[in-house]
């Protein structure tokens, strides 16, 4: 299972380009699959787009979390079959959140974030003994 935190500062991305024509992100030393290039949106359409559209495209759901840290602003899981579920703090004020989302659906699909805050920022790590990685 993949899990992504976003936080505080901006980070740097390495888009490399497989021969089975799917993409993947490194982050951090940190190999993440990511959507293919035709099934992508653009980074303007995950900031346009009604969110039950948006979920819809990327095979997502909303869930909450009790994790509420300050800066703290969610974290995606991705299961084997690609279905993502992108979770955020209680806490969070509805127009935060709908950042929050928007923005993590950005980091997952490997899209430039230049359309959000540069305070944000992706954390990606590996779960020990879950067989994924976050």
């Amino acid at each position: 299972m993949n899990r992504v935190a976003a936080t505080a500062m901006a980070p740097s991305t390495q888009t490399e380009r497989r021969a089975d024509l799917s993409t993947s992100v490194v982050v951090n030393g940190v190999q993440v699959p990511v959507a293919r290039p035709a099934d992508q949106l653009t980074a303007v359409q995950v900031c346009d787009l009604p969110m039950d559209e948006l979920l819809a495209r990327v095979n997502g759901s909303l869930d909450t979390t009790e994790i509420d840290g300050p800066k703290f602003l969610g974290y995606v899981t991705i299961t084997g079959s690609g279905h993502i579920t992108i979770y955020t703090p209680d806490s969070l004020g509805d127009d935060t959140r709908d950042a929050a989302i928007r923005y993590l659906i950005t980091q997952h699909l490997g899209l430039p974030t230049h359309l959000f805050p540069d305070v944000f920022q992706v954390t990606r790590f590996e779960i020990a003994g879950s067989g994924g990685r976050a």
